[in-house]
């Protein structure tokens, strides 16, 4: 008995069509496999890398001088140290809710001693810039 050729021919582009579904899923298992848990998020960067990068846009964007850039950078430094290790103790319990809630005490603490250096003016343009630069954030997450 013999299997007339259109119909061979449809049962070899089919079986090499599952054939190629297989060995792709294999591939992309292969991949995803590779990358492990945290793959796809920005490290956390240091204290000091925080604290340099806000001191420095805070300079460019309110001309502050040596001294008032200096004295940001060790208010932003010690908050960022603040907020680094409440992050280290608070994300093994998971709780995003109290984490979130810590780092806007924090936050409110850190704001209080910006006013300070900034004055009212600067330190309301800071919170707009911040604002902007947050909005951006989520912008650039959601794409």
């Amino acid at each position: 008995m013999s299997i007339n050729k259109p119909l061979k021919a449809h049962i070899m582009k089919t079986g090499i069509k599952f054939l190629s579904v297989i060995v792709f899923s294999m591939l992309m298992s292969s991949i995803s496999a590779q990358q492990g848990p945290g793959q796809g998020q920005r490290p956390q960067r240091s204290p000091e890398e925080v604290a340099k990068t806000q001191s420095e846009m805070m300079k460019a964007d309110f001309k502050l001088d040596e001294a008032n850039q200096k004295k940001v950078y060790d208010v932003v430094l010690k908050y960022a140290k603040q907020s680094a290790e409440e992050r280290k103790k608070m994300m093994p319990a998971g709780d995003r809710e109290a984490i979130r809630s810590k780092m806007n005490e924090i936050n409110a603490a850190r704001d209080k001693d910006l006013k300070v250096i900034l004055g009212d003016k600067n330190f309301e343009l800071f919170k707009a810039k911040e604002a902007e630069r947050r909005q951006a954030t989520m912008q650039q997450r959601q794409n």
